[in-house]
């Protein structure tokens, strides 16, 4: 189901993550492989898209919000204010759907890239899907390449675009002008994780090099075990310790800082610590 409206939610929400502040939605909701196991989003939402028409309000709701904000130099970007413009959705993938909103993503971002303080960021499962050229831009925008095992992403994200293919698209992008981070998201630890990553992180250092990137472990939640499929949810079963009220699970908090070590070192033996701009 696609809805057309206007959004009454016109609040811009701090962030200390992948973004200085994560902006109202331009769409809530996606068409993506991973609605059914891990994706937060669809935990209560399930398959349903709202496209939100009123873009301006949206914007001036981020330009209100960044009138207040001081920004200094930080994980997120050592000069602008990083504005998360796609939390709930997948604006790669949904890019023939922002059209409804009556403008593009090229006029979306070009909003923010004529702001003095102000930059974006979203991430994508679909870098493929990307052609569009920002190097006339101010500055450039910000893309995280969400990458895991493709042995997990086959489970996981099935139909999506091949973890290869997405590694490939990396530089591809740069020359368009786009900032590329890397989004290790959702890291899982299944038998042969070391193997399987170990495997990931050559392939990135062979055909993209150094990048920044964040690290994101798998959460779950009871609603998306119900909808995933038998393997998805042995894949999805270790992460099962409650973290909060809302019902969103973990991997048991020992275990998980005994892993991440573990995960960091294995990275480290391919980039520098410093690159990861966060982890959690």
């Amino acid at each position: 189901m696609i809805k057309i409206q206007k959004t009454k939610t016109l609040v811009t929400k701090d962030n200390n993550n992948s973004a200085n502040c994560i902006a109202p939605n331009l769409i809530y909701g996606c068409f993506g492989g991973c609605v059914n196991t891990y994706c937060y989003m669809s935990r209560y939402n399930g398959t349903r898209v709202f496209v939100n028409t009123n873009v301006d309000e949206i914007f001036q709701s981020v330009v209100e919000w960044e009138k207040t904000y001081n920004k200094v130099p930080d994980q997120q970007d050592p000069v602008y204010t990083m504005v998360d413009i796609a939390c709930n959705t997948d604006l790669v993938l949904m890019q023939k759907h922002v059209k409804k909103t009556g403008v593009s993503l090229h006029d979306y971002l070009l909003m923010y890239d004529k702001h003095e303080n102000l930059n974006t960021t979203m991430a994508t499962k679909y870098p493929g899907l990307l052609t569009l050229d920002v190097s006339n831009f101010n500055k450039p925008p910000r893309v995280r390449v969400s990458l895991m095992p493709q042995a997990y992403s086959d489970v996981l994200e099935p139909k999506m675009q091949k973890i290869e293919s997405r590694i490939q698209d990396i530089n591809r992008l740069k020359d368009l002008g786009w900032e590329v981070h890397i989004n290790y998201s959702p890291v899982v630890f299944q038998r042969r994780w070391i193997q399987e990553y170990d495997e990931l992180f050559a392939e990135v250092k062979r055909v993209a090099g150094v990048n920044k990137c964040e690290v994101i472990v798998l959460t779950n939640h009871r609603n998306q075990m119900a909808k995933a499929s038998p393997e998805a949810q042995e894949m999805m079963k270790h992460s099962c310790e409650i973290k909060n009220n809302s019902g969103v699970m973990r991997y048991p908090i020992r275990d998980k800082t005994k892993l991440l070590s573990r995960w960091k070192q294995l990275y480290n033996k391919y980039f520098e610590l410093n690159t990861i701009r966060y982890i959690f």
